[in-house]
């Protein structure tokens, strides 16, 4: 019912291999409207677990905007200076999906 409920069972529950959760409406950066991870192309179980779904499908990947993801954040580190906006261009260049939503506000402001 209440953040501080899932704290308090977290010595009972954890020895048994549950964990606590608390579900909250987010307003933190970086969370989408909708938390979708699949799309048609994939082979997707909904009955291995109750209310979650498995994707199961081979890595597809692109090594040259793999690398050139990691010359960029070498690069910055390099420099030793960047800012948020240079990594996520970083992640729009290797996901042209990628769905960063700003907010201002942030998860560990929350913890």
């Amino acid at each position: 019912e209440s953040e501080s409920e899932a704290r308090a069972k977290t010595d009972e529950l954890i020895p048994n291999k549950k964990w606590p959760c608390y579900f909250f409406k987010s307003d933190t950066t970086g969370e989408k409207d909708f938390e979708e991870f699949f799309t048609t192309q994939e082979e997707l179980n909904l009955d291995k677990f109750n209310g979650v779904g498995v994707i199961r499908n081979p890595a597809v990947f692109n090594n040259e905007l793999l690398d050139q993801f990691e010359r960029g954040i070498n690069k910055l580190s390099s420099n030793g200076n960047w800012n948020k906006q240079d990594i996520v261009d970083l992640f729009f260049l290797l996901l042209p999906d990628f769905a960063h939503k700003e907010t201002g506000k942030y998860l560990d402001q929350k913890m």
